[in-house]
């Protein structure tokens, strides 16, 4: 009687363990494909090698082991594999190694299955042939392509920031409820709009020059972030100041205008404080000068601005020297009285 006790509770056991592991398995609620971006831009023939940041949401703490190559479709050549991690308890990021070769310019795809969810994330492949794009281009990881023609770089964006935002749809993987202090300690009122995919692309010129006028810098894009986010002037409508419009500046800064255009008119605080520093290269305005962060490289605020909001000298992407913006906590926060030099173009 004893002995046929025990065979009946050894299933039992067995049983509970396999729900258990079960239960362990790495979840996510929400991926955001829209929102994930590449750390290289890509071009036919030339072997590749970057990684995919794709963010989710709802993760639920569990680690995963290295993923199955994905082949992409589209454009032939790539593969996409998943590195091994551990999911956080709530929104964040998985890494993908994307190698190959494309064998052709256009977009090329990755079915993605993680956690759970699936969406299609894709690349902008650029043909062959055309001018290599100056290398401290490459730090705008938020582009869906860059191309050089030797006078203008032209970056083109669908404007989706990489980070949580009140503003973007609830069912959205980087949407997160925010209430509390925003920008200059003051407190956050949502506005009614919600941010919606862009097509955007901005022309700059590689080689800026100081020019003899200097251009006042119009409401709307006036530059991009590395994230490729918009920059945004010091006013809320023409010649009125910001103060009624920072109160809807969401966790990280930013808020849409009425077509769902997300921008920043001051730091951007997830590239300040998490994708890179407040001394970091934050971006370019139209005129092709670049922008940094409110500090210095040596930690010290920037000082010294002129009216234009920049000054002169060496920084880690330009060791010759370079005019340069820099953010700050005051108006106008990134631009002054114009723009530095003469502005390329922006258009949708």
């Amino acid at each position: 009687m004893r002995f046929s006790l025990l065979l009946v509770a050894i299933p039992i056991i067995l049983i509970a363990c396999k729900k258990d592991q079960a239960n362990t398995s790495a979840l996510v609620t929400g991926l955001s494909c829209s929102g994930g971006s590449f750390s290289a831009q890509a071009t036919a023939g030339m072997a590749y090698s970057a990684t995919a940041t794709l963010p989710y949401s709802g993760g639920n703490g569990q680690s995963f082991p290295v993923g199955t190559a994905l082949a992409s479709t589209g454009v032939s050549g790539l593969t996409a594999t998943l590195q091994a991690g551990t999911l956080t308890s709530g929104t964040g990021n998985s890494m993908y190694s994307v190698t190959g070769t494309p064998q052709s310019a256009g977009t090329a795809s990755f079915a993605i299955s993680f956690g759970g969810q699936s969406c299609t994330l894709s690349l902008v492949v650029n043909p062959a042939g055309g001018m290599q794009v100056p290398s401290v281009y490459s730090k705008i990881y938020g582009a869906t392509s860059i191309t050089f023609d030797g006078t203008f770089v032209t970056i083109k964006t669908n404007d989706q920031p990489d980070h949580k935002s009140a503003y973007y749809p609830t069912t959205h993987a980087l949407y997160e409820a925010f209430s509390g202090a925003t920008f200059s300690g003051v407190n956050f009122v949502i506005n009614p709009n919600r941010i919606a995919t862009q097509s955007m692309t901005f022309k700059i010129p590689a080689n800026p020059t100081m020019a003899s006028t200097h251009a006042a810098t119009p409401l709307g894009p006036i530059g991009i972030a590395i994230n490729g986010v918009p920059f945004f002037n010091q006013y809320a409508g023409p010649n009125q100041p910001l103060t009624n419009e920072i109160t809807s500046f969401d966790q990280y800064w930013g808020h849409p205008q009425q077509t769902g255009m997300y921008h920043y008119h001051v730091e951007p605080k997830y590239l300040t404080t998490i994708k890179a520093s407040k001394s970091a290269l934050m971006g370019f305005l139209l005129d092709g000068f670049p922008v940094y962060g409110p500090w210095e490289e040596n930690n010290s605020v920037a000082t010294g601005l002129d009216v234009y909001h920049g000054h002169t000298h060496v920084t880690l992407d330009y060791p010759g020297g370079i005019y340069h913006y820099h953010f700050s906590d005051a108006s106008p926060y990134l631009n002054g009285n114009g723009y530095w030099g003469t502005p390329g173009t922006v258009g949708q």
